[in-house]
């Protein structure tokens, strides 16, 4: 039976509980190197105290840092100067705002057409805005029939999410993709919804290489006819994904369905 890590139970926090995320946030200004905290301006001591927590792994590829409330008040600044701080590092690269969430260590993030793509940098590179809405999440047994795919026990867990894919409101692919987490230690922490899963894995340091395709057509079940907007027992495209490390190992499978009306597939070489 798989074990939910969402849909009414939470996944665990990178956050320290309330009571000592001050405490937590406050002793980065002393571990940070290479700066006179006493001649040097507050944000870039703010900077470079986030930096090597980056660095040190405290602050995990993919996981959230404290806001910037929470370092304003740990530092004694404002949030004006918490901005400035982390502005450097987003131009770096190392940090990702989103809006409405927070900001997320993206450290070993894929540059954009330096490997294999995902869904929404694949639609950014033409037109269209991609939006991807995550159904469910859960933790499962690998089987033998994915054991023998990802090289691992049967009992081993695989992260199974099941995503909607829309481009500018429109949906126009469901995507189920199975994750042995035992390639990938803390992957059920990384949100999503903002980090791509091909972003996810280059984060943990395996990132793809290569993808084998099969294409087929399917009819659509009520419920994915209902979740695509087109009717029941439409045909479908099917797409089935097997990604590859550098190593030749699979790293996820992944099967989509794209209605016959917005499915279309581009071949690269």
């Amino acid at each position: 039976m798989a074990h939910l890590v969402e849909n009414g139970v939470s996944a665990p926090s990178n956050r320290a509980d309330d009571g000592d995320e001050g405490a937590s946030c406050a002793s980065l200004l002393p571990r940070a190197k290479g700066v006179d905290s006493e001649r040097s301006p507050l944000y870039l001591a703010i900077r470079h105290a986030i930096e090597e927590r980056i660095a040190d792994g405290t602050y995990a590829p993919g996981s959230a840092i404290p806001s910037e409330h929470e370092l304003a008040a740990a530092f004694s600044t404002t949030r004006l100067t918490v901005r400035n701080a982390i502005d450097g590092l987003v131009e770096r690269g190392l940090i990702r705002r989103v809006q409405g969430k927070g900001a997320f260590v993206a450290q070993g993030a894929a540059e954009a057409g330096r490997r294999a793509s995902g869904f929404r940098s694949g639609v950014r590179a033409g037109e269209g805005t991609p939006t991807v809405r995550q159904l469910s999440r859960c933790l499962r047994p690998a089987g033998p029939l994915y054991a023998d795919l990802f090289c691992i026990a049967e009992d081993d867990d695989l992260y199974s999410i099941r995503r909607l894919n829309s481009v500018d409101g429109v949906p126009v692919s469901l995507e189920q993709t199975l994750i042995p987490v035992k390639l990938f230690p803390g992957i059920v922490d990384v949100d999503v919804s903002v980090f791509s899963l091909y972003e996810t894995y280059e984060m943990c340091g395996r990132p793809v290489v290569l993808a084998q395709e099969k294409l087929d057509v399917a009819a659509l079940s009520t419920r994915d006819a209902r979740l695509l907007q087109v009717d029941a027992g439409s045909l479908a495209l099917s797409l089935e994904c097997v990604s590859f490390d550098s190593e030749g190992r699979a790293v996820e499978h992944a099967y989509a369905l794209m209605p016959s009306a917005s499915g279309r597939y581009t071949y690269r070489y």
